[in-house]
């Protein structure tokens, strides 16, 4: 029996396409899982504006950073195997890395730097709280010098230029310090794309093969990969960007910028992004959702146990703050982060009442680069997936909003 009321879920439907659509964005899917089972369905407007190819549930989407709870995820499973621990130090895994220190001041090759008062640990970089940070912020010394050394935008593994190895882009972050002390504030970083090197190094397998074998497999998940195959193009959805200087969508697929040639995915990288890599579709990504709200509800599922979701889905940022409250600098829409926490691979809802979205403590999710996100609730028993592909759209947390507040307004109890 479905904890909603469908008469106002329909609103959800009818207001995306009011307001969103197409002005803000081409085209979106929206699924509600309950039960293992799709309860809502809604997809309006186009995978591909110029062929009108309309969106679909087997749309083959960037997903980005929603890459990160998967992979997450994938590690919890070793963990699970008592292959690490969380106060584990990185350097257990990665020796090249004992030698870390933090930025203090100066520029390239003249930075001051002090010793780290504690190891950074495994936690660490499931919380982005390990020091180090993404070259797409572009403001600080220790932002720059990963531009410099070709650690750049990790969208996916096209920012390294499909050059380097994971070993190469482990030993060029040897040489560069640390932004902060482990632990003491959160900063959006690549750690989850060391999380997956570390994977392989654990499981002695390529990312891409560990995660088909533990994550896709197991659920269905058959259209999830880090490239798109031949037989499947035309259901990948360009990534739009709208311009304002042209008045209409540009697909980045066809631009030959170089500063966005991460936007590639019709080749098998060289290095995995366990951080941003993945393509999926609405249906794929639902799988991988409702898989782990059951497991958080102690139900039958193939990737965790009941204990391991807890763990995940509590805030792992220091003395209880929230992300607002423990960030390094002032996070881009600052305002719906409050009452948010982080635990391993996601946002956590500790405080409703401090949040803008209606939502219930333990709701958890993440989103991704082009518009995409999910979350689920533990409370109300229920997984939403919102795809879209639309990058650098300053309607995203609005349109996130609206669609945590009309979904829980909808339900019966």
């Amino acid at each position: 029996m479905s904890n909603f009321n469908f008469d106002k879920l329909n609103v959800l439907g009818d207001h995306i396409v009011k307001e969103y659509i197409p002005q803000y964005f081409p085209g979106f899917s929206l699924s509600i899982y309950e039960n293992n089972k799709e309860s809502y369905y809604v997809e309006n407007g186009f995978l591909d504006i110029e062929k009108k190819i309309s969106v679909s549930r087997e749309t083959i989407f960037r997903i980005f950073s929603m890459t990160k709870p998967i992979v997450s995820t994938a590690a919890m499973k070793l963990f699970e195997l008592r292959k690490f621990d969380l106060i584990d130090p990185v350097t257990k895994f990665i020796p090249e890395w004992e030698n870390l220190e933090e930025y203090k001041s100066g520029s390239r090759g003249k930075f001051q730097v002090e010793k780290l008062t504690r190891p950074m640990r495994i936690l660490d970089l499931f919380t982005h709280t390990a020091g180090l940070t993404y070259a797409l912020q572009r403001v600080t010394p220790v932002d720059k010098e990963y531009r410099r050394s070709g650690i750049e935008n990790v969208v996916d593994s096209r920012g390294f230029h499909g050059t380097k190895s994971s070993d190469e882009i482990i030993n060029l972050l040897a040489q560069i310090p640390l932004e902060f002390q482990p632990g003491d504030f959160y900063h959006y970083s690549l750690a989850i794309d060391i999380l997956g090197f570390i994977i392989e190094r654990i499981s002695n397998q390529p990312l891409d093969d560990y995660l088909k074998e533990n994550i896709f497999k197991p659920l269905g998940m058959k259209d999830t990969s880090f490239y798109v195959d031949k037989s499947s193009v035309d259901r990948l959805a360009p990534c739009y960007r709208w311009s304002e200087e042209k008045g209409l969508y540009e697909d980045l697929d066809k631009n030959k910028d170089p500063k966005i040639k991460y936007i590639d995915f019709f080749n098998k990288p060289k290095v995995f992004s366990g951080g941003a890599g993945l393509l999926s579709t609405m249906k794929d990504y639902q799988q991988f959702g409702s898989a782990l709200l059951n497991a958080r509800l102690g139900e039958s599922n193939p990737l965790v146990n009941q204990e391991t979701a807890k763990l995940m889905m509590v805030n792992h940022l220091r003395d209880g703050l929230d992300m607002t409250e423990i960030s390094k600098k002032p996070l881009a829409g600052e305002e719906y982060y409050k009452g948010i926490g982080f635990g391993l691979g996601g946002s956590v809802v500790v405080d409703p009442k401090k949040n803008l979205n209606k939502s219930y403590k333990e709701d958890f999710g993440w989103g991704g680069a082009a518009g995409t996100s999910f979350f689920i609730s533990p409370q109300k028993r229920y997984s939403v997936v919102f795809m879209t592909q639309v990058l650098e759209s300053e309607e995203n947390r609005r349109l996130n909003k609206d669609i945590r507040n009309l979904i829980n307004s909808a339900l019966l109890n």
